[in-house]
């Protein structure tokens, strides 16, 4: 039977990998939850942001009215983002989609016009159109790549420190040496 001290030996040794490890999976096959919990934290700052500034509306006379609507301004759109987080990543989706259809769109008829090819311009046009149809897309695929590494450096982590402990580990034989 593994005595107390090797469980926590084993435990300290690949605790942090695990962790690594399952942060990668949890990206890989939930990369929503990321976007999700990014645009939970940044709803929470904005809340107190407003209360920072509702605060000081109070206290100091100076623009009052400015300060007590920009407050309410911060604490609403941060109370909307904590009840609704994964609409921050679809309207941005949304925002550069449209932006790379408007984009693409231009460059095509100006190299169309020039008697040029315009298969690049053509792709950014589709790839946008996609992200305007489908917003969530960019935020899965980035998260889910950034899980891919996530995951990678956690193996990696893993094997160095299964391979380190083999090189520490002593023989079990006690050999005294003696002169």
């Amino acid at each position: 039977p593994m005595k107390k001290d090797e469980i926590f030996s084993v435990l300290r040794l690949i605790l942090a990998p695990a962790l690594v490890i399952a942060l990668g999976l949890v990206l890989i096959f939930n990369p929503d939850s990321a976007s999700a919990l990014i645009a939970k934290i940044l709803g929470w700052i904005l809340i107190c942001i407003g209360v920072g500034i509702g605060i000081s509306a109070v206290v100091n006379d100076r623009a009052r009215v400015f300060k007590g609507l920009m407050a309410v301004i911060f604490a609403a759109f941060g109370g909307w983002l904590v009840n609704n987080p994964l609409a921050l990543a679809a309207w941005i989706g949304r925002i550069i989609g449209l932006l790379l259809v408007i984009d693409g769109v231009q460059d095509v008829a100006n190299l169309r016009k020039a008697g040029r090819r315009f298969l690049m311009p053509l792709i950014a046009t589709v790839v946008g159109a996609v992200l305007i149809v489908m917003p969530m897309a960019t935020s899965r695929l980035v998260f889910t790549l950034c899980g891919i590494v996530v995951l990678a450096i956690g193996v990696g982590m893993l094997l160095e420190r299964l391979k380190g402990k083999k090189r520490l580990e002593s023989p079990k034989d006690d050999i005294i040496d003696a002169l």
